[in-house]
């Protein structure tokens, strides 16, 4: 036996020393930004994003550059859009082109208010002024940014001004422990000052239980989206509801754990008395519709539009929400104001119990108890809902970065 395994890991090995696929050590996340020293006569803010493609634009993007807008409007500094993604398309081009100027990074403009394509940026600069204020969303551009920021110091002798770090997750939990975990970690831990801008006090609490702190922290909370909220007013005092259960499925996105949902609702479909009246309908990703036995079947709807949101929701009696982060995620919320009994899950410090009595979080989230928890909600369907505002903060706060006045002097 002890020869067998000898021989084993012999072969293994020279397999290995035979393989001649080449060896691929490239993050291709963190292709360097560089900066030359450029003259600008106002103080800019230099937003670091993915794209403002339309079919990019939404969650944090959209997100960030609601916070970029209002920063630039209340402080009246300039503003500056570095895509370090995807070039704009031409629709981008269309939608910003009125109020943006776009420029190659190779020129320079005085123009209140630029887009600068930074996709393609081998051997290309970006001119920058000691007046240039960089914020980032997303821990490659804070990565990116951060490194071309000391290497401009030791060139230029221009130290940045403090960074704005816009912290929409605890994004090292989008990997594996890992080249990439490590550096999404590292991120936080930037020597130059950073102010962290939060997306909810759950994920700031988060950051202080692990040992995460920065010069200036400040949070802001969810808040209902303007047509849902629309929606959700015109609404009665009752909502009609069917056997309808609604998920947020995204399949693409591993912190949604959309194979746990399905695994749960494989139980339920044989423990639900009444299963054959019910409908499961998935939203939030287009994905192959997925069958559950007993006759049932996923249907997914894929990406609706917010009318299309709204109404589901209010036909919904059930539904399940999952996120494996500190982060609430807006769809359980978004369930809950519209009468819908959603099941969501706790994670560390994140509990969603107090929001309001539609939501349902769990401890446990095997399986197993997702589907008892689902099988109860739905024997205590009723096709009458009553419908009230309990939420008032989260769907009419007009004033979420109420912060910014505070954040101006910092810069």
């Amino acid at each position: 036996m002890k020869n067998l395994v000898k021989g084993i890991i012999r072969k293994a090995a020279n397999v290995a020393l035979d393989k001649t696929t080449p060896l691929d050590t490239n993050v291709a996340e963190i292709t360097p930004y560089t900066f030359r020293k450029t003259e600008f006569p106002r103080k800019r803010i230099n937003l670091l994003v993915p794209s403002v493609n339309p079919e990019h634009v939404f969650g944090g993007i959209s997100t960030a550059l609601k916070f970029f807008e209002e920063l630039a409007a209340k402080t009246g500094y300039d503003r500056r859009i570095i895509l370090v993604d995807s070039p704009p398309t031409e629709e981008a081009r269309k939608k910003y082109g009125t109020e943006y100027t776009f420029l190659e990074p190779e020129q320079d403009s005085t123009d209140r208010a630029q887009i600068v394509p930074y996709s393609n940026r081998y051997g290309r600069q970006i001119g920058v002024s000691d007046k240039d204020i960089f914020m980032f969303t997303g821990w490659w551009t804070a990565h990116c940014a951060q490194e071309a920021c000391e290497e401009f110091e030791k060139k230029e002798g221009i130290a940045p001004r403090p960074f704005i770090n816009f912290i929409q997750d605890f994004e090292p939990g989008f990997y594996p422990w890992s080249t990439r975990y490590l550096l999404a970690e590292a991120s936080y831990k930037n020597r130059y000052p950073q102010i962290a801008i939060f997306n909810t006090g759950l994920l700031r609490d988060y950051f202080k239980l692990n040992g995460f702190r920065f010069q200036h922290e400040y949070a802001f909370e969810p808040v209902l989206n303007a047509s849902l909220k629309e929606e959700l007013y015109k609404a009665g005092d009752t909502l009609d509801k069917k056997k309808q259960i609604l998920l947020y499925g995204r399949p693409g996105t591993e912190r949604n754990a959309f194979n746990l949902i399905v695994a749960a609702l494989k139980k339920w479909v044989w423990m639900q008395k009444d299963i054959g009246e019910w409908e499961i309908y998935s939203a939030g990703e287009q994905h192959e519709d997925v069958d559950l036995g007993n006759g049932k079947v996923i249907h997914s709807v894929g990406k609706l539009t917010l009318k299309g949101y709204a109404d589901i929701l209010k036909e919904s009696y059930a539904g399940i929400s999952l996120m494996a982060s500190p982060h609430p995620s807006y769809p359980p919320l978004e369930m809950s104001v519209f009468e819908v009994k959603v099941i969501t899950n706790t994670f560390a410090n994140k509990d969603l119990k107090d929001f309001n009595d539609n939501i349902i979080s769990l401890d446990n989230i095997s399986p197993n108890c997702v589907s008892a928890r689902l099988m109860e909600i739905c024997d205590g369907y009723t096709p009458k809902v009553p419908h009230r505002i309990v939420n008032k903060d989260y769907c009419e706060n007009a004033d979420i970065f109420s912060f910014i006045s505070e954040i101006k002097e910092l810069l």
